[in-house]
């Protein structure tokens, strides 16, 4: 048939007005190009087959989606990934990636063109504490209980605000926890349960005697040690292996323990039992033949020995506390070095939790609450509390811990020159012991307890990042620290961490090249999570 004699012979057909109407809903609908491709391929195959029967035989139908998700000609940024650096098509279907390559036969139910655009998998912040609401204290407003709940109604978005898919809590508050989960948008959750005490160790002081085994489910008795038992407790109730099983139990899939000489306590650190090395080795031997990673909290350099000794599995923090180095000390000394070579021979990972030590130093930078940035990850409400109210903090500080750090001849205008020192040299510390092989990992202590306020849910996670790259570590390992290592780290490396088939589909997509700064991160477009995109924009606490 001619192609006058099939225009005369055509006529539109009753589903006619309603393709139209669909195709042009469709243009101007960025994230489905594929799919209106397919749908126009089947309705026009049916529109002409209907009135030239010769080509009834090789009708086309309408194709079936086969995937939830393609997200097309995305430059992957995955490190140890086979696809980094490659622009191609990621495919996902019930929340996992399944294909990762040239998909444009492929159909789905939505589509996102990324034109170019940086795709990597979803951050993960290895070391959080959700129950914190960072600068929040009760004694500073008569109005702690609305601030907090407003806070907590915000914070799991802004950690997805930021790009971190993925959170580890290493001291699970089933409460926190519970409330958390119920958030329709969230990262995914891993979490160590209930932190490993003695009971009469640094963290019981806080607790009355006879609330300890309320307190503290996972109580841990040192027969090697003290042998301290609290009333009612019964030695074989608190074996490593029934810690274990208590941990388990909370939902719990890793442990932390604690090393915690307490050396900047005023006065000295008062009478409380540290951990032996024997419980210890009883402890991570027993965690690792259940398959649960060994985090260990120590921030001197006799802790990271004794932790080196216990065949942990990661540092929850890096050594800060130096005994032997004043906070004027303009590098690291002796002391800290050796222990730091000594540490990065072994493959212990380290988080870095810089965040720790900018929070205190927060006390003595006026400038950093007026940054714009906070509005995005605290409601307005509580931003003006830390500007006015929590200021009474910094008092309290230089009353308590002046006299520990102040040397002679020092005043308290000399605090935030200090204070910067005090960081900058840990960055340094830090920076040599990756550059030295140490395995680094990504964490970043929030939100921190204690005095100041610098450790906003998301925000510090780029902060974070920011310090690093600021200490001289370069972008890509940034990323594989925050991404794919972080994820092994904590027993999740085939699930999480890395662009490719069968991982889980949380991922982000950014307009700028994080592999050339970390500022990229500002540019976050597109947050997938479980294979749903979701705007970044609608995440912010400007949104509500």
């Amino acid at each position: 048939m001619s192609k006058i004699a099939f225009e005369d012979a055509w006529s539109p057909g009753p589903d006619y007005h309603r393709e139209v109407q669909m195709e042009d809903h469709m243009r101007h609908d960025p994230i489905r190009p594929n799919f209106l491709a397919s749908l126009r391929l089947g309705a026009i195959s049916i529109s002409v087959c209907g009135v030239v029967t010769a080509c009834q035989s090789a009708q086309l139908p309408i194709p079936e989606p086969t995937y939830d998700l393609i997200v097309t000609g995305a430059m992957i940024v995955s490190p140890e990934s086979v696809h980094d650096g490659q622009v191609l098509d990621v495919a996902i279907d019930s929340g996992q990636i399944v294909a990762v390559g040239d998909l444009s036969s492929g159909a789905a139910r939505d589509v996102i063109d990324a034109d170019g655009r940086f795709l990597l998998p979803g951050l993960i912040d290895g070391h959080v504490h959700l129950y914190h609401a960072t600068g929040l204290r009760r004694r500073d407003t008569p109005d702690f209980d609305a601030l907090h709940a407003a806070y907590l109604r915000q914070m799991p978005r802004s950690y997805l605000f930021h790009g971190f898919t993925t959170v580890v809590e290493l001291n699970a508050d089933p409460e926190t926890n519970a409330r958390f989960l119920e958030a329709p948008d969230r990262p995914r959750l891993t979490h160590c349960g209930p932190g490993v005490v003695l009971p009469d160790g640094f963290m019981a002081l806080e607790v009355p005697i006879d609330a300890l085994a309320d307190a503290f489910p996972a109580l841990l008795h040192d027969r090697f040690g003290r042998g301290t038992l609290a009333p009612g407790m019964l030695a074989a109730d608190h074996t490593p292996e029934a810690v274990l099983d208590a941990i388990q139990t909370a939902g719990g899939q890793c442990v932390k323990l604690y090393y915690e000489e307490a050396l900047w306590w005023p006065g000295g650190a008062p009478d409380f039992a540290l951990p032996s090395l024997p419980i210890l080795r009883e402890m991570t031997a027993a965690a690792r033949a259940r398959g649960m990673p060994v985090l260990f909290h120590a921030t001197t350099p006799a802790g990271v020995e004794v932790g080196i000794s216990a065949d942990i599995d990661i540092l929850a923090h890096g050594p800060w506390e130096w005994p032997r180095d004043g906070f004027a000390a303009p590098e690291p000394g002796e002391q800290v070095t050796e222990t730091m070579a000594a540490l990065a021979k072994t493959g212990i990972g380290m988080q870095s939790t810089m965040r720790t030590l900018a929070n205190t130093g927060s006390l003595f930078r006026p400038e950093l609450l007026e940054d714009p940035a906070w509005l995005d990850v605290i409601p307005a409400d509580m931003l003006r509390h830390l500007r006015s109210g929590a200021q009474i903090q910094r008092d309290e500080f230089l009353a308590r811990f002046g006299p520990v750090i102040l040397a002679s001849g020092q005043t308290v205008e000399d605090m935030p020159a200090l204070q910067a020192n005090f960081f900058r040299r840990y960055q340094a510390l830090l920076a040599g012991f990756h550059q030295n092989g140490g395995s680094l990992l990504f964490g970043t202590d929030t939100a921190v307890g204690g005095f100041g306020w610098a450790s906003p849910p998301g925000l510090a996670g780029y902060w974070e990042m920011r310090d690093w790259e600021d200490s001289g570590i370069s972008p890509e390992d940034i990323l594989a620290a925050a991404t794919i290592r972080n994820a092994r780290a904590v027993g999740m490396g085939n699930q999480r961490g890395l662009i490719a088939s069968g991982y889980d589909a949380d991922l982000l997509i950014l307009n700028a090249d994080p592999r050339e700064a970390i500022s990229a991160f500002e540019q976050i477009e597109t947050v997938v999570l479980e294979g749903r995109p979701i705007n970044r924009a609608s995440l912010s606490a400007r949104a509500e």
